[in-house]
């Protein structure tokens, strides 16, 4: 780098010093020829200026003698309104040609030499004003003689940013001009690259949690982690282009400001998700104040509030969730949950490095002075890095350490649960086994759980010649029913012979002081060699015989009431006659429109075997698990 600069101040003095053995002595305002050695002058002092707004004031044979004397390099913030600046620079029949470099704020000015405007620079809505940047303009006269006129004018939101109109104004040859403004560019744009680089950082690292969470739906720590970043990102590398001149001012104030309250919001949202907890009615009023100050960011826009009272405002309103926030996790933490711990140094950097850097902005504003060095660059190295780009990659960083070892361990965690289930549906495939050959019977049976392992059960058993069936269905779906079922299922291996009705009892007697609020619904069924049967109900769906439903009288639930009573129903089958028991999982099924399976269509299956009532209803859409049995009695 620094042989190649040598070089081009080498080819600099070159063209310099050929343009300066050409320039004659000026007929106006001479300027001394040692000036012109780099091959370019600077003109910035000494140019008239007035305020309103005259097309005549761009004629060359104007006097303006009369108009005070500014130097556009050292006029200070821009003012609201229109004004007009002008120089008469004279180099000489020698030079008909000659580029003139302006660094001012995009959108702000036009320029007319001789009296005929210059393409390349236009007066631009608020919406599309840059801030200053570098622009070369082409000089063309036989005698070399110039008049340049300025016509400015600055909207609001570019004079609330104190930008000046102008830097500064050089004139030279093309080579030399086209040099001093890639310059210029290199150093407007050298401190961008590190922002830039980071903000992609952010919002690359936004997207990829974004898709870990497809994967991974029920964390929806990482759904706002992920928009919290990406927003992050989006919003500081929205406002470092416009600081540099690549995007207008407008980002900032439409864009940029406002998506702050976003991802402070989105902040709040991942660190109660991440520490599995829900803000309080509070916290949620809180959120909504952080809208307000989108209706201040408008008034800024239009000039009806103080773009300084809005940078403290902003810093006022987004602090405190900093302060908020680490207090929750301390508070959290000392109670025992350790990745409370985790977030407390990520949760600080942002927002309040962010609040800061409103309060350098404004004692810009304000001229206080003391607290300027909050919004200046911080140099590492040869670049120059935003006290806020270096706050969120440090958080990056801290974020993304917390997060791989709540990933690993979540990983853990679920491969322990996995194995879990495999080993609880090995057990429950066990104990809800086929049904055994029963001479005088055909049962057959189909058991379709919802998840790995369900809370459905049944239970056949050969008694004296006849059959004993137990069907039931636990509340709720998963592991947790699936504990119950192996409890009632070992239960009723270990049940000596007994009543439909007394088998419902000591099951309920068992489950009422083990369930802990839920509930089982259970039907016993026993089917005497001569076709007597015998049906008890506690809750649960009603058989069908030969496609209709059984009338029967239904006791609560298992669970629900130790001391409960089962009352029993007594019908004969006739040889062909087939009773269809099932679960609710049948009429329960829902298809995507919302539809249930319903009672009718259950009703006009049942005279179907077990395997095709469970596919039936399968196929219209499983919600839960689906169990079914038939029992056909068998001529004799």
């Amino acid at each position: 780098m620094r042989r190649a600069l040598l070089l081009i101040a080498a080819l600099i003095a070159w063209c310099g010093h050929a343009f300066a053995q050409a320039v004659p002595a000026r007929s106006a305002q001479p300027m001394p020829l040692t000036q012109w050695r780099s091959g370019i002058i600077q003109i910035s002092e000494n140019w008239a200026e007035h305020d309103d707004d005259n097309m005549a004031w761009a004629q060359p044979g104007f006097d303006a003698s009369a108009w005070q004397s500014v130097d556009l390099d050292g006029m200070g913030p821009s003012q609201i309104g229109w004004h007009w600046y002008r120089k008469h620079v004279n180099l000489g029949p020698g030079h008909a040609d000659a580029w003139l470099l302006l660094e001012g704020g995009d959108g702000t000015y036009e320029v007319y030499v001789n009296g005929a405007r210059l393409p390349g620079a236009n007066l631009h809505s608020s919406f599309n004003v840059y801030r200053p940047t570098e622009r070369a303009f082409r000089l063309h006269d036989v005698n070399g003689d110039f008049t340049i006129a300025l016509r400015t004018h600055a909207p609001t939101n570019y004079v609330d940013y104190q930008f000046p109109l102008f830097l500064s104004a050089t004139v030279g040859s093309e080579i030399a001009i086209e040099y001093q403004r890639a310059a210029l560019q290199g150093t407007r744009l050298y401190d961008l690259w590190p922002s830039i680089g980071i903000n992609l950082l952010l919002c690359a690292a936004g997207l990829s949690v974004l898709f870990l969470y497809l994967g991974q739906r029920p964390h929806r720590d990482y759904l706002f982690l992920g928009l919290y970043l990406f927003v992050l990102g989006l919003a500081n590398g929205l406002w470092n282009l416009q600081q540099v001149g690549v995007a207008p001012t407008s980002f900032n104030v439409l864009v940029s400001d406002p998506l702050i309250y976003v991802y402070t919001v989105l902040q709040i949202e991942f660190t109660f998700s991440f520490l599995g907890k829900r803000p309080n009615r509070a916290l949620r009023i809180y959120q909504g104040v952080l809208i307000l100050p989108w209706i201040f960011a408008g008034l800024c826009w239009t000039n009806r509030f103080p773009l300084h009272a809005y940078a403290l405002l902003e810093a006022g309103i987004t602090i405190p969730v900093a302060i908020i926030l680490t207090t929750l996790l301390l508070v959290w933490y000392r109670r025992g949950n350790r990745e409370a711990g985790w977030l407390i140094f990520p949760s600080l950097l942002p927002l309040t490095v962010g609040g800061l850097f409103d309060l350098g902005t404004t004692s810009i504003v304000l001229g206080w002075g003391r607290f300027d060095f909050l919004d200046s660059l911080i140099p590492i190295g040869l670049l120059g890095f935003q006290a806020l780009d270096l706050a969120n990659l440090l958080f990056l960083i801290a974020i993304s350490t917390v997060m791989f070892f709540r990933f690993t361990r979540v990983n853990r965690e679920q491969a322990q649960a996995e194995a879990e289930l495999d080993a609880a549906r090995q057990v429950q495939q066990q104990l809800v086994t086929a049904p055994p050959a029963v001479p005088g019977f055909k049962i057959e049976s189909a058991y379709l759980p919802a998840q790995q392992v369900g809370g459905d059960f049944f239970r056949v058993r050969v008694d004296d010649g006849g059959v004993l069936i137990v069907i039931g269905d636990m509340s709720g779906k998963g592991l947790g029913a699936a504990m119950i079922v192996s409890v009632v299922v070992g239960a009723l291996r270990a049940m000596p012979v007994l009543s439909p009705a007394m088998i419902l009892a000591a099951l309920n007697r068992g489950l009422s002081e083990s369930l802990q609020g839920g509930f089982v619904t259970c039907l016993a069924l026993r089917v005497a060699s001569d076709g007597v049967a015998t049906l008890a109900n506690a809750g649960h769906l009603a058989p069908y015989i030969n496609g209709r439903e059984i009338e029967l009288e239904s006791g609560l639930p298992l669970g629900i009431a130790a001391g409960a009573e089962f009352e029993e129903t007594i019908l004969r089958l006739q040889a062909g006659d087939t009773l269809t028991l099932m679960t609710d999982g049948v009429v329960e099924a829902r298809n995507p429109a919302g539809e249930l399976f319903g009672f009718e269509r259950t009703a006009a299956i049942s005279t179907e075997p077990a395997q095709e009532i469970a596919r039936e209803a399968l196929q219209f859409g499983q919600e839960d698990d689906i169990t079914v049995l038939t029992l056909t009695r068998l001529d004799a």
